[in-house]
């Protein structure tokens, strides 16, 4: 726990199931979003959340992506097929990513990951190895994605690109560089392994359900985290394999986070943006813990 990294909002909350305001103090709209600086131990950290909608697109949203940023980091969580777009119009350039993390294989998720590949093999080189972490299977399930939509092309791509694939372990502590993921399987079937995630960057928690219905592992996802992102995707209803705000409401006591805020909002819960207990994202806020 670090008592001296509180999210910047208008105002402050003392438990992560209390509502607080959803307006941050301020949305900072960078002319050079990869800027770094700073020692380490005195860093800021930066998300900035470039799709908060769900499989549909509703609301016009785009597809779950998160940046973090600190330092030399630039860490997306998540890559949805809607996501080469996304970061597009924010200006911000694939090849300064140094980190993907996947929560788990939906194309709504990972979707976006092959066209990061092909931009980097024939549009805008890397120049260093990107490291894609993800539940057991991502590497052959991006590669398959690739070669069904682009047939013949993975076998030209990937020599040119290079990536670095490592599979998380549920509930095993990795070290990526200065990132620390630790994966907690919840419940969303997929072909694989779904996680909840836990990243620490730069003396920061950061929390992220992933898609799932309620399990006792977001206990353990949320536990003290600085900023806990969970995904809410029904107000009443109960939708299989995903969370509604009532769920979230029985079990709040349970989540023992900093902050908490709400993301891949289905229909229903976007009509009901103004009742949340808690603040719900939208494409392009930026929030720094």
């Amino acid at each position: 726990m670090h008592p001296e990294h509180e999210v910047e909002y208008e105002h402050d909350s003392a438990a992560c199931e209390s509502p607080f305001v959803s307006r941050p103090a301020r949305l900072p709209f960078r002319p050079d979003p990869w800027l770094a600086g700073g020692a380490a131990s005195h860093m800021s950290l930066t998300i900035e959340f470039i799709g908060t909608g769900d499989a549909f697109g509703s609301g016009g949203r785009f597809n779950t992506c998160f940046l973090v940023s600190s330092g030399s980091i630039r860490l997306l969580i998540d890559c949805g097929a809607t996501s080469p777009v996304a970061l597009q119009q924010r200006n911000l350039a694939p090849p300064a990513l140094t980190h993907l993390v996947i929560s788990h294989l939906h194309g709504d998720h990972f979707g976006g990951v092959p066209f990061l590949l092909l931009d980097a093999a024939y549009n805008r080189p890397r120049e260093t190895r990107l490291r894609i972490a993800g539940p057991p299977g991502v590497e052959r399930r991006v590669v398959d994605t690739l070669e069904l939509l682009f047939p013949g092309t993975s076998g030209r791509v990937l020599p040119r690109v290079e990536p670095e694939f490592v599979e998380l372990p549920a509930r095993h502590r990795t070290q990526l560089d200065d990132v620390s993921i630790t994966p907690f399987e919840v419940v969303h079937p997929s072909g694989a392994p779904a996680y909840g995630l836990r990243l620490e960057i730069a003396g920061r928690t950061i929390a992220y359900s992933g898609d799932t219905e309620w399990t006792p592992s977001l206990i353990d996802v949320a536990d003290g985290a600085d900023l806990f992102i969970c995904e809410c995707f029904g107000w009443e209803t109960d939708v299989p394999s995903h969370l509604s705000h009532r769920v979230l409401c029985e079990h709040a006591a349970e989540l023992r986070c900093r902050r908490m805020m709400l993301t891949h909002l289905g229909p229903e819960m976007l009509a009901h943006i103004s009742d949340s207990r808690w603040p719900c994202l939208s494409d392009g806020l930026v929030v720094t813990i």
